[in-house]
């Protein structure tokens, strides 16, 4: 198995982790909108759209890093359980939440309007249903120009240069003995596809296309290229 430098999930799927979700909505604009998911968060940032408050957002900055939240946002605690006294405190226009994910939408729903966004079904196609996402996303948002440059510049990466025919082995660790590997269902795996790349796992994968296992995993795909998600667990 021949390893790769640590990449960041948004250099592995060139940016294409901005794109997830989105709804159609009707009359003005929201303006003060609140992201309980960083996914979400970023696609805002990306649309030109400012949040008004995101889950864990110093998190955010250490992890997702760009595009950077604007300054001033504000943190209303965590993604799985967000803080409901800030959340009124702040009187949103728009809850985003991401489904399976998290406190309840009809919780959220007491505070504020709740936009509940899928990306992983059981048609399993991630990237298709975030294409779609993101054009709902900018047209309620009234960024629908922005959305389709956004868009346009992923569809440019993915009509890059193709990968070379050694498979791809994309993990994340949990701990120094425990990964992710993602396969069929995730978003990876369908970016995977239009850059010419084949996908070395080949097992089964839960509801988000992952499976989680240990290290003895690797041994068995000693032809591939191992690409790891950032952050690494610290070497020993």
């Amino acid at each position: 198995m021949v390893a790769g430098p640590a990449l960041s999930r948004r250099q592995v799927v060139a940016g294409a982790a901005a794109l997830l979700w989105g709804g159609a909505a009707h009359g003005a604009a929201p303006d003060r909108i609140v992201a309980l998911d960083w996914a979400l968060a970023e696609t805002l940032v990306a649309l030109g759209v400012a949040p008004l408050a995101v889950a864990e957002a110093p998190l955010y900055a250490g992890r997702v890093v760009e595009p950077a939240l604007p300054a001033g946002t504000r943190d209303i605690g965590l993604r799985s359980w967000p803080s409901l006294e800030a959340l009124r405190a702040l009187q949103p226009d728009l809850i985003l939440a991401m489904a399976g994910y998290g406190i309840a939408p009809a919780r959220l729903e007491r505070i504020a309007p709740v936009r509940v966004f899928p990306l992983y079904s059981e048609a399993r196609r991630p990237l298709d249903l975030a294409r779609q996402a993101v054009r709902d996303l900018g047209g309620f948002t009234g960024r629908g120009a922005q959305a389709a440059q956004l868009l346009d510049r992923l569809d440019a990466a993915l009509a890059g240069p193709r990968l070379d025919d050694r498979p791809l082995l994309i993990v994340k660790f949990a701990d120094d003995r425990l990964l992710d590997v993602f396969g069929a269902g995730s978003l990876f795996h369908d970016v995977l596809r239009p850059l010419g790349a084949t996908n070395a796992w080949t097992g089964p994968t839960n509801a988000w296309g992952f499976a989680s296992t240990g290290l003895e995993a690797l041994a068995g795909h000693a032809e591939a290229r191992l690409v790891i998600i950032e952050p690494a667990p610290p070497p020993r």
